[in-house]
């Protein structure tokens, strides 16, 4: 019952603040910050104990699939808004909010056939798993930005007016944010899978190589575009398209197999 209650609280406040933020989009002072961050904290507080109610049960940690994506979920919506107290988010905010929203409504109905396991676990493994869900993590805000950046730049190619008088960020500014994210992002995640090639066994066993190649894969992309960015200046569609490719990439190294396993083939 207090799982279901806290599920309700977040799903109900991130739509509130959802609400708020998009019902001020285009105005030249944007969305209220005070109404925003109380109506996000609220949410925010009920997430997290939701996760602590979900995750840590007296037989064990449910480390299902849905607790690790309501996980990074969280952390997620954590950073985006602390950094929209510095930096104008007002595109960033509706959709993380109300992503956050639609995942943790649905984590009543999504089925948890996991194992529950006690944390016995060398430090590596520990350090390795971090490092790649921060580096998700911040490839996903990165991606965020990067669709931001195609939004404002589209419409001021077509003289918006809307937008030119809106509090969205200065486009400069978000094209700084989105290559800051997408380098920090890239070096987290080849430091991860160096610690997962040097000191794991297995990275290319049969149940996890689609893991690796697909990992790889995102990362030659990311790498490529952050290096193609210094050395040649590349920007615009291509790159933001290629960006979202990337994180699509990622997400189904790190989630799909799981999610078939646990969500689909349970169903059946």
């Amino acid at each position: 019952m207090l799982i279901i209650s806290l599920t309700i609280i977040a799903s109900l406040f991130y739509v509130l603040a959802t609400s708020h933020v998009l019902s001020r989009l285009f105005h030249r002072q944007g969305p209220s910050q005070k109404v925003t961050i109380i109506l996000s904290t609220v949410a925010i507080l009920a997430h997290m104990l939701l996760l602590v109610n979900s995750v840590f049960r007296a037989d064990g940690q449910d480390l299902s699939i849905v607790n690790v994506a309501l996980l990074t979920c969280w952390i997620i919506v954590l950073c985006v808004t602390t950094v929209s107290l510095k930096f104008p988010a007002t595109l960033l905010l509706p959709v993380v909010y109300g992503f956050a929203a639609l995942l943790t409504i649905s984590s009543l109905f999504i089925p948890h056939h996991v194992l529950l396991q006690s944390i016995n676990v060398e430090l590596v493994l520990v350090a390795h798993i971090s490092l790649s869900l921060l580096a998700y993590c911040i490839l996903i805000i990165a991606t965020l930005y990067g669709v931001q950046f195609y939004f404002i730049d589209k419409r001021l190619k077509r003289k918006d007016l809307a937008i030119v008088h809106s509090h969205l960020p200065p486009l400069m500014v978000v094209e700084r944010q989105l290559y800051q994210l997408l380098n920090l992002g890239t070096v987290l995640l080849s430091v991860a899978l160096i610690t997962g090639f040097v000191f794991l066994d297995g990275m290319f066993a049969k149940e996890f190589i689609h893991k690796t190649i697909l990992s790889l894969v995102a990362w030659a992309i990311f790498a490529t575009i952050a290096v193609g960015h210094v050395k040649r200046g590349w920007r615009g569609k291509v790159v933001v398209v290629s960006i979202m490719i990337a994180a699509f990439t990622l997400t189904l190294a790190y989630f799909g197999s799981r999610f078939i396993q646990e969500v689909v083939l349970n169903k059946f």
